[in-house]
C-alpha cells in the first residue's frame, strides 16, 4: 500500500508489508497432493485480507474445479524477512502477492520470472490500465499482474455534513474555513491513527504534492526535475504541520492511537471526515448514517481537488518455481467475470477496463468506483507516492512524518533529506519511470 498502509477500516497494513503477509505456515512437500501425483502449486492464503482478498478464493475454486490435477496450497508468511529468507532458500511460494517496488528489487535478483510471453498468450494487457501494467514493468520486462487500483479520498459523515449545512471543501481555503465550525461542536474535524502503522502518514504527504503539483508536476516530483524542497512542496508541508498543530487531526494525538481507533471515531460520529481509500470499501462497516465519498481537498488556497491512484499490490510468479505454465493458468483465471466482480463488490476494482453497472454493488461501493471514474474521465487523478516515488524517499514517507508535526525536525530539512534520496536513487537507478505514460 500499502500501504504506507494499504488499507484502513477492515484493513490496516502498509504497501510495503503487502510481502509481509503473506508466508509458508505449515507446508510440506510431502503431503497427500505429491503422494497421489498431482501438481502441488503454493499460493498466498485467500484469507490474507479478511473479504478484501475473497476474490483469491474465487479465484482458486474456479481454477480447481477445472483443474483436478493441479493441488492449490494456501501458505501464509509471518513477515517480509521471512519471505526473502523464503525465497534465498528456494522454498517460496510459486505464487506471490508483491507490491511494485519489492517485485522490482526481487526480478534484479532472479526471484521473480517475467511475465511478457504470458501477457502475449493470455491477452492480458488488452484491456488494462496501461499506467497500472506499467508499475511493474522493469527493465524493459512485465513482471508481474497489478492486483487493484485505489485512490485517496475524503470519507465523510454525510448525515452531519446535512445536518449542519456544511459544504463539503474542495480546497485549503473551504476546509480552513469549516474546521473550525466543526471543533466548536466538540467534534474531531478529522479522525486519524498511526500507532500501529506509522506509513499511513504517507497518505497525508501524498494528497498534499499532488494538489500543489497537479498530476504532470507529480511526475515530475517522483522521477523528473521537480524537486523535493521546492518551495510550493514546503509551503504545502508547513500548512499540514499548522492544521495537525492547531488540533484538527484527532486533537493532536493520531502518533498515539491505531488507524482502527480513529476509524472507530468516525463510525461513532465522534469525527467528521478521513482521509481514506478506495480499499476502505471491503469492510463491512454500516453506521448510523450516511457516508459521503469526495476528491480530498486541495491542498491551495483556492486549488482543485485531485483523487491520486495507484496500484494496491500485485501478483507475481516466482522465478524458481518448477510450474511456471499451471502458474500463469491460474493467474489467468484473476480475469474471471466472477473474480472480476468479486474485486469490485469489495471496492478494489482490477485495474482494467469494465462497465461495473452490470453488476450488483452496494450504493457505498458504488459511489466510491464512480467518483473515481469520473475524475479519471476529467484528468483530475494524480499518482500515490507508494506506487510511484522514489523508493528511498518512500521509506522515509512511511516511517517518519511524524517528526515533522511533532517538531522533532523542520520541513525545510525534512523535504532537503528527501531530495538527497530522491538524486541517491536517481544515481542508483531506482526511479519509476513515470515518463512512460
Amino acid at each position: 500500500m500499502m500501504k504506507p498502509a494499504l488499507r484502513t477500516f477492515g484493513k490496516m497494513m502498509t504497501v510495503v508489508g503487502l510481502v509481509s503477509m503473506l508466508v509458508l505456515a505449515g507446508c510440506s512437500s510431502n503431503d497427500g497432493g505429491a503422494a497421489s501425483g498431482k501438481i502441488r502449486l503454493q499460493v498466498p492464503d485467500a484469507a490474507i485480507w479478511g473479504e478484501e482478498s475473497s476474490a483469491l478464493q474465487v479465484m482458486y475454486d474456479k481454477f480447481s474445479a477445472d483443474h483436478p490435477d493441479v493441488k492449490l496450497e494456501q501458505v501464509t508468511m509471518a513477515d517480509d524477512q521471512a519471505m526473502s529468507a523464503a525465497l534465498a532458500a528456494g522454498k517460496a511460494p510459486d505464487l506471490m502477492l508483491m507490491d511494485p517496488s519489492l517485485a522490482k528489487e526481487r526480478f534484479k535478483s532472479g526471484y521473480v520470472e517475467p511475465l511478457d510471453k504470458y501477457y502475449d498468450q493470455y491477452g492480458w494487457g488488452h484491456d488494462m490500465f496501461g499506467w497500472a501494467k506499467n508499475a511493474y514493468v522493469e527493465g524493459g520486462k512485465t513482471i508481474g499482474v497489478p492486483w487493484n487500483y485505489e485512490g485517496l479520498i475524503l470519507v465523510y459523515n454525510g448525515t452531519m455534513f446535512k445536518e449542519n449545512g456544511w459544504a463539503v471543501p474542495k480546497n485549503y481555503g473551504e476546509l480552513l474555513s469549516l474546521v473550525p465550525e466543526i471543533k466548536e461542536k466538540g467534534i474531531m474535524p478529522f479522525a486519524w491513527g498511526s500507532s500501529d502503522n506509522p506509513g499511513v502518514d504517507d497518505w497525508w504527504v501524498t494528497s498534499i504534492v499532488n494538489s500543489i503539483l497537479g498530476k504532470e508536476g507529480t511526475k515530475q516530483l517522483y522521477s523528473g526535475d521537480v524537486k523535493w524542497n521546492d518551495p510550493a512542496i514546503v509551503d504545502g508541508i508547513k500548512r499540514y504541520d499548522e492544521f495537525w498543530n492547531a488540533g484538527y487531526v484527532t486533537d493532536k494525538k493520531s502518533q498515539a492511537i491505531s488507524q482502527e481507533d480513529s476509524s472507530q471515531l468516525f463510525l461513532n460520529s465522534k469525527a467528521a471526515m478521513r482521509l481514506d481509500g478506495t480499499w476502505s470499501l471491503a469492510a463491512d462497516n454500516e453506521p448510523d448514517f450516511d457516508i459521503g465519498f469526495a476528491p480530498f481537498p486541495s491542498w491551495k488556497q483556492d486549488g482543485e481537488p485531485i483523487i491520486p491512484l495507484g496500484v494496491g499490490g500485485g501478483l507475481v510468479i516466482n522465478a524458481k518455481s518448477e510450474h511456471k505454465d499451471e502458474v500463469a493458468e491460474l493467474l489467468n483465471y484473476f480475469f474471471n467475470p466472477d473474480v472480476v466482480k468479486t474485486m469490485a463488490e469489495h471496492g478494489i476494482p482490477e485495474p482494467i477496463q469494465m462497465d461495473y453497472a452490470q453488476f450488483d454493488l452496494k450504493p457505498n461501493v458504488a459511489k466510491a468506483l464512480n467518483l473515481i471514474s469520473e475524475a479519471e474521465k476529467t484528468g483530475r487523478t494524480g499518482y500515490v507516492a507508494w506506487s510511484y516515488g522514489p523508493p528511498s524517499v518512500v521509506q522515509v514517507l512511511e516511517s517518519d512524518f511524524a517528526s515533522v508535526y511533532l517538531k522533532k525536525t523542520t520541513p525545510e530539512a525534512w523535504l532537503d533529506n528527501l531530495q538527497k534520496l530522491k538524486e541517491k536513487d536517481f544515481a542508483d537507478n531506482r526511479i519509476f519511470g513515470l515518463d512512460k505514460y
